[in-house]
């Protein structure tokens, strides 16, 4: 069984130690030196009853004596540490073992301290006033991390709300620009700025559809509806997709390759391309030239899609496929990812086996590329 011991008037938010020892002189002497510093303090007379007061009644620290009749010390230090919800409590072991094999023994069942017999009443408060601010700290990061958690729940809740009707609307008037453009009676310089209109409208829609997409994808509620694809007819329709906006941005595209089958998810890989092409047509000076090059490896399909873009330094190579990240060159304030479709085009491309990653050099432009398995 395990007791409360206060003495004189300890608050009830003091840290709680536990007291686990067999031998009462050594055990009230340990509560009495603690209880005295302010600590309230639980005792336990055994390994089992000290097991059950931690599952009841968890503590801040754990003061437990190496030996002990039925469960030894570390017997009992190595349950603690490997229960989930205790392995973070600090356990300082006490012992009259000052062998090296022994501290092997508990520094092995997950100890965070030794304290030697005959106990030094300064050292022992000294070593339960720091396990107890590390515990202290540690609660601190958890909650921390729980609050930041929720915050980003919320945040993602919000924004997919917001997004969510955005694409409505955006649809409605992407529709309205389509019909006013399709008018024989449309000026070449008015159908010129509805081009424009209807180009930004697609990269608007295309980066919204990716915030909605990327969030079902990351919590498993967008299941692959897999295939056997032509590669090169998807980059075709990937490039279909995205004509308005290379219309406006005034950029050609060319694909080529051969036959390229793989087991994919038709939809999503188009978006892939439509991602790619549109990160690819938003840092592509005017009249040059997109390249999209489709070719099999051993046991896999590569796409290529190759732009004369400012370029990427190397260092920079992994970020610009990080949510909401990008990568900014300061001399030129220029950008290099919106980070939204290309963390699109991670993590579909993840999602089928595959890999992705870009090739860039300052003034050299980049060569974003993917692979995934062969269907064949």
């Amino acid at each position: 069984m395990s007791d409360v011991h206060n003495i004189g008037e300890v608050p009830p938010s003091a840290a709680l130690v536990l007291v686990v020892e067999d031998d009462p002189h050594s055990r009230e002497l340990l509560v009495d030196m603690l209880a005295v510093r302010g600590y309230r303090c639980v005792v336990a007379k055994d390994g089992e009853s000290a097991l059950a007061s931690i599952k009841s009644n968890p503590p801040d620290v754990i003061l437990l004596d190496v030996m002990m009749p039925k469960m030894d010390g570390f017997e009992v230090c190595r349950r603690i540490k490997q229960d989930p919800a205790t392995a973070i409590i600090p356990v300082l072991m006490i012992t009259a073992l000052s062998e090296r094999v022994n501290r092997l023994r508990g520094m092995d069942a997950g100890a965070n301290d030794f304290l030697i017999k005959p106990i030094d009443c300064e050292e022992v408060a000294l070593r339960v006033r720091n396990a107890v601010e590390s515990k202290k700290l540690h609660d601190r990061i958890q909650a921390e991390l729980v609050y930041a958690r929720e915050l980003e729940i919320l945040r993602d809740n919000l924004t997919h709300f917001i997004v969510h009707d955005q694409r409505s609307l955006l649809m409605g008037i992407a529709c309205g620009l389509q019909v006013m453009s399709e008018q024989n009676e449309v000026s070449a310089e008015n159908r010129r700025f509805l081009d424009i209109a209807l180009g930004a409208t697609q990269e608007l829609n295309e980066m919204v559809s990716a915030i909605l997409d990327l969030s079902r994808m990351e919590s498993h509620q967008m299941p692959l509806r897999r295939e056997i694809c032509d590669l090169v007819a998807l980059a075709k329709a990937g490039v279909q997709r995205t004509a308005n906006i290379a219309t406006y941005r005034m950029v050609q595209v060319q694909v080529t390759g051969t036959t390229a089958p793989a087991d994919v998810d038709r939809e999503l890989i188009e978006r892939i391309f439509a991602n790619l092409l549109t990160n690819a047509f938003k840092f592509s000076p005017a009249r040059s030239q997109i390249t999209v090059t489709i070719f099999t490896v051993p046991g896999r399909v590569r796409v290529e899609v190759v732009d004369q873009g400012p370029g990427i330094p190397p260092e920079y190579h992994q970020s610009v496929f990080e949510k909401f990240g990008q990568v900014e060159n300061r001399l030129q304030n220029r950008k290099y990812s919106t980070g939204l479709g290309l963390a699109f085009c991670k993590v579909a491309v993840e999602l089928h086996g595959g890999q992705i990653g870009v090739k860039s050099e300052l003034g050299k432009g980049s060569t974003y590329w993917f692979e995934l398995p062969n269907g064949m």
